[in-house]
């Protein structure tokens, strides 16, 4: 018997930072099956953290110049060099640049599979960009919706034929690990009797941290006992450490950067926060959720799909410190409602 020729898939992606779109394409080289399928990763602006994860696997990674900032003319060509090189069979796109360049380039060079999922942004979107999407869309088999709420949108405002879309939420590989709790807080510099407020995410405006470190000057003069733990990078790292000294909270305030031991960091924190300004459907309160951490998180995007108000975690109004200082202080004051929201 003749051996079954493997389909050539490549994901395009910006990047492989840490993040939940970068966990997804993670997640699907790690998922796909090799003996049917023989998979390639495209990234369009830079590496990151996990390309060491995806080698790992036996995948190529494959980093191709294309500017993030401004409109880069020779992308779709870029890419389409790409594909004359691979041939891929299926092409499968994440977020808006890599959607546009990549469908640009499969048309240019007769790929006639492509995916796209949409992840998290805006909606209403830029309008040039709701446009070439609209258009793009007749050139691929399926756009994805990471949630209800962005399949549902995309429908609204980029008026994607309901007959294109489809959603298929976000999923998350968890397995149970033990961790020493009380080592680990002594590894990030925590008191061992200390309360763990924690975050791990991108460091830019979408995730809204600034309006948790605005509401912690008076969170721990009322609880000294709280410690914050930010893990993560991005545009906004420099400007939260500085407000943090700003608000004399520096002490309290931990920034340990980009991280591989997520799962384990969710062990050690008593309560998550996430108080997004836009959200698809975020991996990290599914991860907090399954790690029995108790979250707190803004009802935007496909956040209220994952969470049910008080009884699997707390939703906020995006924006709204009081309510924000309100619902961790809550978490803050009673031990039974964080382990009943952890369950």
């Amino acid at each position: 018997m003749s051996q079954i020729e493997k389909k050539k898939v490549l994901l395009i992606t910006h990047d492989l930072d840490l993040g939940g779109l970068q966990r997804v394409v993670v997640t699907i080289c790690r998922t796909l099956d090799r003996s049917r399928f023989d998979v390639s990763v495209l990234c369009m602006r830079k590496a990151g953290l996990y390309v060491s994860e995806i080698e790992k696997l036996g995948i190529p990674v494959i980093l191709i110049p294309v500017r993030s900032k401004g409109t880069d003319y020779f992308a779709s060509m870029k890419v389409a060099a790409v594909f004359r090189k691979l041939k891929p069979d299926v092409i499968h796109t994440h977020n808006t640049q890599p959607f546009i360049e990549g469908t640009i380039a499969a048309v240019m060079t007769g790929v006639k599979r492509v995916i796209h999922t949409d992840h998290a942004r805006i909606f209403p979107d830029k309008r040039r960009y709701m446009l070439m999407e609209w258009l793009l869309s007749h050139f691929v088999e399926k756009v994805v919706g990471v949630s209800e709420h962005t399949t549902k949108s995309l429908n609204k405002y980029e008026h994607i034929s309901e007959k294109k879309l489809t959603t298929i939420v976000n999923g998350i590989e968890y397995e149970s690990i033990s961790v020493n709790i009380e080592l680990k807080k002594k590894t990030l510099s925590l008191p061992s009797n200390c309360l763990v407020i924690g975050a791990a995410v991108r460091l830019s405006e979408q995730k809204g941290l600034h309006y948790v470190i605005e509401v912690l000057p008076d969170l721990i003069k009322n609880y000294p006992h709280i410690e914050m733990v930010i893990a993560g990078d991005g545009p906004l790292r420099m400007q939260l450490q500085v407000r943090a000294k700003e608000l004399k909270i520096d002490k309290k305030v931990h920034f340990i950067g980009p991280r591989l031991d997520v799962l384990e960091l969710l062990q050690v924190f008593d309560i998550y926060v996430l108080p997004s300004l836009w959200e698809g459907l975020p991996m990290i309160i599914l991860e907090a959720m399954a790690s029995g951490c108790p979250v707190i998180a803004t009802d935007v995007g496909g956040v209220r799909e994952a969470i049910v108000d008080n009884e699997t975690g707390i939703l906020v109004e995006p924006g709204n410190k009081k309510a924000l200082y309100e619902a961790i202080e809550k978490l803050v004051t009673d031990k039974d409602l964080r382990k009943k929201l952890g369950v």
